[in-house]
């Protein structure tokens, strides 16, 4: 699951190229569960292509949906987008702070920590990808 996770978001930040805003995926199957708030009135998720189209589209400085957190299934169903996410503080957790991280990269780092929580990962230009599970950063990688 986790090779998964990294793959989405290389394919996501490598296709979106110029216009790619940055990321943060939680992969959960009770949404309902978190500490989300939609961003923006969503209708409908977007469904049209598969899950990496989907997210390259909302990823994009263009997109109305680019900001926040976008939840996806453990079977990779896009289920939430554009969602402020606000986990509890877990004051023991180890945070790198030898590279350059910034609000999306700890919340999904805490976030990864709520047991409806698989995974949490997170893409941007500047840092490479991160994911998180159960509270840790398990993989971080920066492509030169």
């Amino acid at each position: 699951m986790i090779e998964r996770l990294r793959d989405i978001l290389w394919r996501v930040q490598q296709i979106g190229a110029r216009s790619f805003s940055g990321i943060g995926l939680i992969v959960c199957d009770l949404p309902e569960v978190l500490p989300i708030v939609p961003l923006l009135e969503v209708g409908e998720v977007p469904h049209e292509n598969d899950l990496v189209s989907n997210l390259v589209a909302i990823s994009s400085w263009r997109s109305e949906y680019h900001d926040g957190f976008h939840v996806i299934s453990s079977s990779w169903q896009l289920t939430k987008v554009a969602q402020y996410f606000s986990p509890p503080i877990v004051s023991d957790a180890n945070i790198d702070r030898s590279k350059r991280i910034g609000g999306r990269y700890v919340a999904a780092l805490f976030g990864s920590a709520i047991p409806a929580v698989r995974l949490s990962g997170i893409a941007s230009d500047g840092f490479g990808i991160a994911i998180f599970q159960d509270g840790k950063e398990v993989l971080y990688e920066r492509r030169k």
